[in-house]
């Protein structure tokens, strides 16, 4: 791109004003905060998981708070809820569980396909990872009685300068005097002040506050502006933006969608002693001991399904409870779905325990075949927990022909945590029958028992691409802050089929609509909203003429310097100040341009 005179005389000028002067708008504090992502890439990747870890580091962003919880058998793993159940395709508290049962669990898919066949991390593998790529954690131990053996795990992987303690870690005193992580003190925003800021630094701890729920770019810059030294928060794009380190969003047409992958099947053999060794687990399957019999059942999981498939089928007709399910727990490992008629009247099992085993056999085995026997068990099903199992094994067997009966159970459906899942199987139908549905609960006013599955819907509704555009652009007309929130990143991970919409929503007659499609036209930053969003910088809001300033300073050109060069003289700090950067953005990028 040429660049004509007077564009290069701005440049240069504003080269030296910025330089000079600009400074001053930031000279309340200038240590660098560091930020962390809550659990992971929510938007993106599934919480406390290595493909969080592994986006977060790709971004540069600097750590990630994770949840620490012990399994049954004293492993330490990332988890944030006392069950597995709604990160991963098994079901359980975590406390309850041994660690080689919880390693078989799917816990990526529920984010995506792309994510499937990830695992629940230990919290070992995930300090080596740390340590290797520089990266660093805030540890939120979720249970008690845990600190000493966290803390050995601390000074093992020498990261005890990369850690910071939260949760029950807050207030242990080891043993010995030896460092195992730096100490947190919280701060909301409000009382963050250089008298604060000194006593906490005094005590050789650290200045940490979380904006959790904001994308707000005006909160987050004030939290950075009065020197916190560490900010949680949900949105680290934003956090990254207001500190000017350039980040890239994945968008849905971006991110490839990998084919499902069936578990590989063990290689058969005939060695008698694989039939000899079956039969020895297959007793200890029925034994009394809960560890032993499970062990059994993992293992068997894994061994010839030529051999295990049969034996454990004639366990349904047991009347032990526990050895029924164990049964159908270890077939559901087998990758033949063959037998799924065979499962299918496990569905009516007495024992809840069981019918849920069942129903997430029916699930890992891929059954497509038995959505009718799910469906209808479904609405016979008393127990919110089957239910819930029920509706996130459609979200796996699923497809556009079953929506009518997933959008029947989320009508009538009274649990959040049932919504939850029928949120996410009517997404991934894929039918466009399911975007008033999943529009519906994105705007529901039910309290905070509903912001997941909210969250879920606008997922859902990102899923559906263009086709559910006109549904998120009315969101943003929405009263609530978080459904507009909400609604904003949706159409952020739609990416350019949003963009002739949003171009369209900058007239629209409300403010917030206006201000939420700018900020979005930023962060998807096609070329084609300049023009629109110069006009929009004649906004009768200043709300409105900031953040069109804002996006032009990701997007514009030297031709919008002038434009922007205007808004200094307006009156309206935030506006001057959203001027000001997005000229040093814009001067930044065409410096050394011909």
């Amino acid at each position: 791109m040429r660049i004509n005179k007077k564009i290069r005389h701005i440049i240069i000028f504003l080269v030296f004003f910025l330089t000079t002067f600009a400074g001053q708008l930031y000279a309340e504090n200038t240590q660098r905060v560091e930020i962390f992502a809550h659990r992971g890439i929510l938007e993106e990747t599934p919480e406390n998981t290595f493909a969080a870890l592994h986006r977060i580091a790709e971004l540069g962003i600097d750590g990630v708070l994770v949840d620490i919880r012990s399994t049954k058998d004293g492993r330490l793993i990332l988890m944030n809820d006392e069950t597995i159940d709604r990160t991963t395709d098994g079901m359980g508290r975590v406390d309850r569980l041994l660690y080689s049962e919880i390693q078989q669990y799917d816990a990526g898919s529920w984010r995506g396909v792309e994510f499937e066949g990830e695992r629940v991390p230990l919290l070992s593998d995930v300090l080596m990872f740390c340590k290797i790529n520089k990266l660093k954690l805030i540890l939120n131990i979720q249970q008690i009685f845990l600190e000493e053996q966290v803390a050995e795990l601390i000074n093992t992987y020498e990261m005890s300068s990369q850690v910071y303690l939260w949760g029950t870690m807050r207030n242990y005193s080891p043993k010995n005097a030896r460092s195992f992580g730096k100490g947190l003190v919280y701060v909301s925003t409000d009382e963050l002040n250089e008298e604060k800021l000194k006593q906490i630094r005094k005590e050789k701890k650290y200045a940490f506050t979380s904006l959790l729920e904001s994308d707000d770019r005006r909160i987050i810059q004030r939290a950075i502006k009065r020197g916190v030294d560490v900010l949680l928060v949900d949105y680290p794009y934003v956090a990254m933006d207001v500190l000017d380190i350039n980040t890239r969003l994945n968008t849905t047409t971006e991110i490839k969608k990998k084919a499902r992958e069936k578990r590989p099947l063990s290689i058969d053999n005939n060695d008698p002693f694989i039939q000899t060794k079956i039969k020895t687990l297959l007793n200890t399957l029925q034994s009394e001991g809960e560890d032993e019999s499970r062990t059994a059942a993992i293992t068997l999981a894994v061994l010839p399904q030529k051999y295990t498939v049969p034996p454990l089928l004639k366990l349904f007709k047991k009347k032990s409870a526990k050895i029924r399910q164990n049964a159908v727990w270890a077939l559901s490992f087998c990758g033949d779905n063959t037998i799924a008629p065979q499962i299918e009247p496990l569905l009516n099992d007495k024992n809840t325990i069981v019918r849920r085993e069942a129903v997430l056999a029916l699930k890992r085995l891929g059954a497509a075949q038995s959505i009718r026997a799910l469906t209808d068990r479904f609405q016979r099903e008393t127990e919110i927990n089957v239910r819930y199992d029920i509706a996130r094994a459609l979200c796996t067997l699923g497809n556009q022909g079953s929506v009518f009966p997933i959008l029947e159970m989320l009508k009538k459906e009274k649990s959040w945590l049932v919504k939850e899942a029928c949120i996410e199987a009517a997404g991934n139908s894929g039918n466009d029958k399911a975007i008033a549905a999943l529009y519906d609960i994105l705007i529901t006013d039910a309290e905070s028992e509903a912001s997941f599955a909210r969250t879920k819907s606008a997922w859902a509704l990102a899923s559906m691409e263009e086709k559910a555009v006109p549904f998120l652009i009315k969101a943003l007309h929405d009263n609530e802050e978080s459904t507009r929130r909400k609604a904003s990143w949706a159409l952020i991970k739609t990416g350019n089929p949003a963009v002739p919409a949003l171009i369209g929503a900058l007239n629209d007659v409300n403010e917030h609509t206006r201000n939420r499609a700018a900020q979005i036209l930023g962060w998807i930053g096609n070329a084609s909203a300049v023009t629109p969003l110069m006009w929009s910088l004649k906004d009768k809001s200043p709300l409105v003429v900031s953040s069109a300033a804002w996006a032009l300073g990701r997007i514009g050109t030297p031709k919008t310097l002038l434009s922007l060069k205007a808004l200094i003289n307006s009156g309206n700090e935030d506006v001057v100040e959203s001027a000001f950067e997005a000229m040093g953005r814009i001067v930044e990028r065409y410096k050394d341009i011909e």
